[in-house]
């Protein structure tokens, strides 16, 4: 049971992350189209997508159900346009899915496929496996705890690789693409292989801080995918009914395998990698393949080398992202040896160009207040001068390429309403000069100059989602086709003399592919056994990146024209297992409808309170239940509850409402507490109820850019309390502002990096009574995080302060972090100083019986000095508290689900406690709250 309640509030976490409270601007208006199956929520201009979204879903609902289920439940889907981000989810708590209309620029990652059509066929699948998974064990949580009482126990019932591989089959069976016909959505698995890595399946579901691990979408692709096709296409419906039924208290999902197959989920996973292993290994072991030798030695920890530019004799430019620094570009020697130039910073993709000693990248850009408004902005990074500077408007830009003498850059340019276009900026005006013509509306993308710079080439995608090499004149804007449509994927292009070299998923990996550009013929130019994502010519050298275990790691070939092999690039040269046949009707894109239907206005307060889920919540010393909701523009949030006070015996009930859809944030709110308790002026303890109506206003900001992800709320709430005590107690009514300022600045960080190595955390509180009984508090606390002796150490210190005043009329809420290892004392204002030192010891990869899997065990060691002042009277007394020792955290994940962290504190009191004798005490901590003292 306490792992059900656990992942219920990690559903709701997981579902406030995924989301943005309040993200658009008031200026945005919304409609909708409304049906018996769906609701499509979008912005006015956009009932074409709508349009597409909800015809899809009605076929969807209707043809595609037989391999999941039958159930039945009206979904809304929000179409979000004002983001660069691309990606979509779908969620209960409340029900809905939000479909970011961006389309990605890799295409060999998730395909070329129109973005609405992929995000429907893949997003819906989720829709149908919620609606199919209320069965069992999983309606009576459904009853019990609403929608978030379903997420619960369905994510503890069914593991996450189903989720995503269920839905990435429905994409490969239902399209005429999907991630299942591409070559390098499987790399990661193939490099295992290709090293003789066979990983236990605990690791595979848990990932690591150490080793590469495959994520759960190409895991949950092959396990699905293998389950079909040995066991039929509805062997998954009645092994997942069966799980969220709980068909078996313990591993339901695996136990139902081991029922149908004879294997568990363990014997199962090993049966798929025996299976695909070796058509992965002997691929990779044909005697035609390319010579190839590393350019640099393995590195440690795992270190990707992304996007090769040649830049001189045997020197190249890339970007490296390891694992255990901030991603940054770098200029390598033949020798080895390595020279930062500069880290790019935030962006939504991490290509970059470089020409002539000028590296240019299209770096994130954010609305300060609405989450769900994003921009890029290009930059110039120029080696002469080591300045970096905005060479764009703000706008809506990818892949930029600059030209020889540095004077204009070509970048893909999106709109809200989705139409693309390439554009022409003038890097010392920073204007757009010229935007070239685009009838057809394709998606370009990673447009690179020509030679001679007067036509710009790019890998481009039709309406259909087939991808082609297009060359466009920059004068006349007229498109001239390279190579024919089809959908075979194509990277990122590389212009060298009258040749064009490029990455294609032809075959059974992404390998390098050239066209000349006279004769517009095409070879093979690599034959590798895992896949290529970038290459550079360097005389008579090809230099590209590799996946490997490690990384994509460079090598370099001789460029041998003569050996070259003529292939159709629009060709499918794949092996049978790269191209499925699933038994679900085959490619529906041509098939769906263009029906039209009806178009209406969506209110913004459509239906604002929404209540879908019972929360439980555990903050030692407060317990509580609460209903909570929320509408499905994410503008308005609900809650009623009732929580327990184990400190004091106390209990509350309370209802807020929460309104963001207007520049600050309003709330509302009231509460009634029992039994509340505390000393009075001649230190007697005293029984009270109390009732508090508030009203408050905030302001959160998003000022985040180049390294930093920055925060900055401020707020303010007024509050009407009134106690109920006996008639000796004068003045019980009480009126008070509650006034903070939270600012959050934090450096990006690596993969293994425990902490941001430079940030700032700063809270100020002030609450203040207005009228009534006179109290008064200040609360203030500076984090400053920095970096320690080696690459994933940190030292943290910290600042607080906290003053209240000596009236004793009322106590507010104590959030001051005291010194470690003392009871709360007495005062009337204190100050604390700290200092940490965490390093990690050590990462295990281990677990036992699919319960508990350690990731990383990390230590903390510390020192407090605190001096706290009361003053009252003639009363003026200080009292030092210091103390130091040792906080041992263990990473983990419970269930191979749930991220849980906790740990066990020793510290020695080198000052005594006023309320106790222990010198030495040791604590039980989990992130939230300490648990259990001795």
């Amino acid at each position: 049971m306490r792992i059900i309640l656990a992942i219920t509030l990690l559903s709701f976490s997981f579902s406030l992350s995924a989301q943005q409270f309040g993200g658009n601007p008031p200026s945005l208006k919304w409609q909708q189209i409304n049906t018996d199956t769906v609701r499509v929520i979008f912005p006015r201009g956009m009932t074409a997508q709508g349009e597409r979204v909800a015809n899809m879903v009605h076929y969807l609902n209707r043809y595609t159900r037989a391999s999941i289920g039958p159930l039945e439940k009206k979904v809304s889907i929000v179409l979000q346009n004002q983001t660069l981000q691309s990606n979509g989810y779908v969620q209960l708590g409340p029900f809905r899915s939000e479909f970011y209309l961006t389309p990605p620029s890799n295409s060999l990652d998730l395909g070329s496929l129109n973005w609405i059509d992929q995000l429907a066929v893949h997003e819906y699948r989720h829709v149908l496996q919620n609606m199919n998974f209320r069965q069992g064990v999983s309606k009576v949580f459904s009853i019990l705890g609403g929608e978030l009482g379903q997420a619960a126990v369905t994510n503890i019932a069914v593991p996450n690789w189903f989720w995503e591989g269920d839905a990435v089959v429905m994409e490969t069976a239902l399209t005429p693409q999907g991630r299942g016909r591409l070559p390098g959505f499987f790399d990661g698995f193939r490099g295992l292989s290709l090293a003789g890595k066979r990983y236990a399946y605990m690791k595979i579901r848990n990932g690591s801080y150490r080793d590469y691990v495959p994520d759960h979408y190409p895991l949950g692709y092959l396990m699905t995918s293998y389950g079909r096709e040995h066991y039929g296409s509805h062997f998954w419906k009645d092994v997942t009914s069966d799980a969220v039924r709980f068909r078996g208290v313990f591993y339901p999902l695996s136990h139902s395998l081991k029922k149908r197959t004879g294997m568990n989920v363990t014997g199962f996973y090993d049966a798929m990698l025996r299976e695909y292993q070796p058509l992965w290994n002997n691929y990779a072991a044909r005697p035609d393949t390319t010579a190839a030798v590393a350019l640099l030695p393995v590195a440690k920890p795992v270190t990707n080398y992304n996007y090769v530019y040649a830049a001189g004799d045997k020197e190249w430019i890339v970007l490296k992202n390891a694992w255990n620094k901030v991603p940054g570009i770098y200029q390598l020697n033949a020798a080895g040896k390595e020279r930062l130039l500069l880290r790019p910073g935030i962006m939504y993709d991490d290509f970059f160009s470089y020409r002539n000693g000028r590296i240019v990248w299209a770096a994130a850009r954010f609305d300060a207040r609405w989450g769900w408004k994003d921009f890029s902005v290009i930059r110039l990074w120029d080696a002469a001068t080591g300045q970096t500077k905005n060479i764009s408007p703000k706008g809506k830009f990818f892949s930029p390429d600059i030209t020889q003498n540095g004077q204009q850059v070509i970048a893909v340019a999106t709109t809200p309403d989705m139409q693309y276009s390439l554009q022409l900026i003038n890097t010392q005006t920073s204007a757009v000069t010229k935007q070239l013509p685009n009838p057809d509306n394709w998606y370009y993308t990673y447009p690179r100059f020509t030679q001679d710079e007067q036509a710009v080439i790019s890998a481009v995608r039709n309406h259909k989602g087939e991808m082609a090499l297009v060359q466009q004149s920059l004068s006349t804007g007229e498109s001239t086709m390279l190579t024919p449509f089809s959908y075979t994927v194509i990277g990122i292009p590389v212009v060298q003399g009258d040749t064009v070299y490029f990455t294609s998923g032809v075959k059974d990996v992404n390998n390098v592919y050239a066209l000349t550009l006279a004769d517009r013929k095409t070879y093979e130019v690599t034959d590798r056994g895992n896949s290529t994502q970038h290459a550079a010519v360097a005389g008579d050298s090809l230099v590209f990146n590799e996946f490997t275990i490690k990384g994509y790691k460079l090598y370099r070939a001789a460029l041998n024209r003569p050996a070259w092999r003529p292939v159709d690039v629009s060709s499918d040269g794949r092996s049978a297992w790269l191209q499925p046949q699933f038994k679900e009707g085959g490619n529906i894109l041509d098939r769906v409808p263009d029906d039209s239907m009806p178009v209406k206005k969506y209110p913004q307060f459509t239906r604002p309170f929404n209540f879908h889920s019972w929360v439980p919540s555990f903050n030692d010393p407060d317990y509580g239940i609460s209903l909570i909701g929320e509408n499905i523009l994410s503008t308005t949030s609900t809650s009623i509850g009732y929580t327990y006070n184990r400190n004091e015996g106390s209990s509350d009930i309370a209802a807020g409402f929460t309104f963001g859809g207007w520049f600050p944030v309003l709330s509302v709110g009231a509460d009634y507490t029992i039994n509340r308790n505390g000393l009075d002026q001649n230190r007697q303890r005293v029984y009270w109820n109390e009732a508090t109506a508030h009203v408050g206003v905030s302001v959160p900001l998003n000022l985040s850019s180049g390294l930093y992800s920055r925060s900055l709320s401020v707020g303010s709430n007024y509050n009407i309390r009134h106690r109920y005590l006996d008639a000796k107690y004068k003045g019980n009514d009480l009126q008070f502002l509650s006034n903070t300022l939270i600012f959050n600045n934090q450096r990006i960080k690596a993969v293994q990096n425990i902490y941001s190595h430079f940030g700032q955390y700063l809270a100020v509180q002030y609450n203040s009574s207005v009228s009534g009984l006179y109290a008064e508090q200040l609360y203030a606390r500076l984090d400053q995080y920095l970096p320690g002796l080696w690459q994933n150490h940190n030292l943290v210190l910290q600042v607080a302060y906290q003053q209240r005043d000596n009236a004793f009329n009322y106590t507010f809420t104590d959030n001051f972090v005291y010194a470690r290892g003392y009871n709360t004392p007495l005062y009337t204002s204190i100050y604390k100083l700290g200092a940490n030192y965490h390093l990690p010891l050590v990462y295990p990869d281990w677990g036992f019986a699919q319960i508990l899997y350690f990731n990383r065990i990390r230590a903390n060691l510390f020192y407090d000095y605190s001096m706290a002042n009361f003053s009252r009277a003639n009363v003026n007394q200080n009292t030092r508290f210091t103390s130091a020792g040792t906080e041992l955290f263990f990473d983990t994940r419970i269930g191979n689900a749930l991220p849980f962290t906790f740990g066990v504190r020793v510290s020695h009191l080198f000052d005594q406690d006023p309320t106790s004798n222990v010198q030495n005490r040791v604590d039980f901590i989990v992130p939230i709250q300490q648990l259990f003292n001795y």
